[in-house]
């Protein structure tokens, strides 16, 4: 099934934003969980806020909408 340029659109902005809240969010309990000062637990849940906060839409493939966004503007993930 052919995706449109919307969809891509939307798909694109939920993974930049994913990226973007990964680093704020989750990336510095990482370190913690790593270090032994907080549980993989609340790790894993800061990484699922994440992905809730940015849901991907849905019947979506990711890898179809990012090369459709890429071959119409040059944006690389």
């Amino acid at each position: 099934m052919a995706i449109t340029l919307e969809q891509a659109q939307a798909l694109q902005s939920a993974y930049v934003n994913r990226q973007y809240g990964y680093k704020k969010k989750s990336d510095p309990l990482m370190v913690k969980f790593q270090l032994g000062q907080i549980t993989q637990e609340e790790w894993e849940a800061a990484r699922q806020a994440v992905k809730d906060t940015y849901p991907y839409p849905e019947g979506v493939d990711k890898d179809e909408a990012l090369a459709l966004i890429t071959e119409k503007t040059g944006w690389t993930p």
